[in-house]
């Protein structure tokens, strides 16, 4: 009779026993790469060379490049009327040789009186008078000579050059009409030498270096623009109410003909950070009124809650700082999924 009784409670055991089966986890590795966040900006291109050229000189305008003109560096955008200069230079040289025959005539009278002075048939105040008048003579020369460097030094910005290969994209002043020093002629764009503009929050100041890539875009869906840029400049000044800085980046991509000067792009900022930071799975994120944690997986396979501080994302990775620093480190195997109830020293089947 004891042998059926004894196969009934085996039975009953067999029944009982998966009720009590170790809960079971995926894990994953944590992490430790410097972490990369995209900051969406926006810029605007420029040409680094882009200049608004000026007239050189007084007078009328003979000649001004169209907007639109491609124009080589060296070859003329603009041009003044050389007649009035010409004149004035041509008179000039005239006064210097008017001096230059009263110097002659000076000296003479000078080496005349010397001579008398040496025999007292001339007094000493007038060869001083006379040597006053030679010196002031020699002076007159200079004078005259500077002048006529002067005239043709306007001569040559008479004729407005282009600095670089470039394009007029505005004219200012038409030929015909009179313009004065400084006056703007044409605006001039550098299209061989793009750079975007943009502004980013002082606060990524510390993050950005000369020699970094950005991403630029621009356009729609269906006939969309990407290029690269790398920084050539940063501005470390801000203003005050929108507390940004200025990065300059120079375009990288080979068709630039087909961005245009003040053109608006997105620009995809990269900030990195120096010190590489432990990065977690997303789903390994226990949220509890308490606080955030994470479940490390201990050698024996006991479960050991972690509280951690959350940081910023990278993909599927989420940057985490553990409150007690002791308690996660690289190569530590955190749960991803199964995790949402277990305690600390539970014991888990860990999935591979």
């Amino acid at each position: 009779m004891n042998k059926p009784f004894n196969t009934l409670l085996v039975t009953s055991s067999l029944l009982v026993a998966p009720l009590y089966a170790l809960p079971t986890v995926a894990v994953k590795l944590v992490e430790q790469a410097p972490l990369v966040q995209t900051v969406a900006l926006n810029g605007t291109l420029r040409g680094k060379g882009d200049v608004d050229l000026t007239v050189g000189t007084a007078g009328k305008l003979s000649f001004v490049a169209e907007p639109g003109a491609m124009i080589k560096q060296g070859d003329v955008i603009a041009r003044i009327e050389m007649l009035p200069l010409e004149l004035e230079a041509a008179e000039q040289r005239i006064m210097i040789k008017r001096a230059e025959v009263n110097l002659t005539y000076q000296r003479q009278e000078l080496e005349r009186l010397k001579k008398l002075a040496k025999t007292s048939s001339a007094a000493a105040n007038q060869v001083d008078l006379v040597q006053s008048q030679h010196d002031l003579a020699l002076t007159d020369i200079e004078l005259a000579k500077v002048k006529l460097k002067q005239i043709e030094d306007r001569m040559a910005r008479a004729t407005v050059v282009a600095p670089f290969d470039g394009i007029v994209s505005k004219r200012f002043l038409l030929a015909g009409s009179d313009a004065s020093r400084a006056d703007k002629l044409v605006h001039f764009i550098d299209i061989n030498n793009l750079e975007v503009r943009f502004y980013a929050p002082v606060k990524y100041l510390a993050y950005a270096a000369v020699g970094q890539n950005v991403s630029l875009s621009s356009g729609s869906f269906d006939n969309l623009q990407t290029g690269k840029a790398r920084v050539s400049a940063v501005i470390p000044a801000t203003d005050s109410r929108s507390q940004t800085f200025e990065v300059r980046a120079k375009l990288l991509t080979n068709n630039k003909m087909s961005w245009a000067s003040g053109q608006l792009v997105d620009v995809d900022f990269n900030i990195e950070k120096t010190q590489p930071s432990l990065l977690v799975e997303r789903d390994a994120l226990i949220l509890r009124k308490a606080g955030v944690h994470v479940v490390k997986i201990q050698d024996d396979n006991k479960a050991q809650q972690v509280a951690v501080e959350v940081g910023q994302g990278q993909g599927s990775k989420v940057e985490v700082r553990p409150v007690t620093l002791e308690q996660l480190k690289l190569g530590d195997k955190v749960a991803t999924r199964g995790a949402e109830r277990l305690t600390s020293g539970q014991e888990v089947l860990v999935q591979e």
